[in-house]
């Protein structure tokens, strides 16, 4: 055997793993923002500003099924929210947190409720800055981390 393969497969030591488990929540609250962005381009009869840009796309393709769009919409910004509490939990920074709860709330009202899209684009933008703000957060903290 080589010592790149020596049978025991893809982790070689339990810190791959971890490594591998950190990456992945690491990049969740991205995975559901921009999610949630794309759910909303791909519906254009509810969303009329996200849909130059889910027509852009090409996913108009997807506007038949609007309602289980809207479901995984619901799923992405959810999937964002634990994401920014896994994030709160490396960094210890609040206000991340406290602003992706929020963006979380306004959109899950807005597409629950009253569907109103005033209250929506901010909790979606929101979102998006969340997702930034926590990766700034992550680098400055395994910067100290180093030193």
């Amino acid at each position: 055997m080589s010592a790149e393969n020596d049978g025991r497969g893809l982790f070689r030591t339990f810190t791959d793993v971890v490594n591998l488990l950190t990456m992945a929540t690491n990049i969740l609250d991205k995975v559901g923002s921009i999610g949630a962005l794309v759910a909303g381009a791909a519906v254009p009869c509810c969303f009329p500003f996200l849909s130059l840009v889910g027509s852009i796309l090409g996913l108009s393709f997807l506007a038949p099924y609007g309602s289980y769009v809207l479901y995984a919409m619901q799923v992405f910004v959810v999937a964002a929210l634990i994401g920014a509490v896994v994030a709160y939990r490396g960094h210890r920074k609040l206000l991340p947190l406290i602003l992706g709860g929020l963006s979380v709330l306004a959109v899950l009202y807005s597409l629950n409720a009253d569907m109103n899209v005033k209250i929506l684009y901010p909790g979606l933008a929101g979102l998006v800055i969340v997702a930034i703000w926590n990766s700034i957060e992550a680098r400055r903290c395994a910067e100290i981390c180093k030193k």
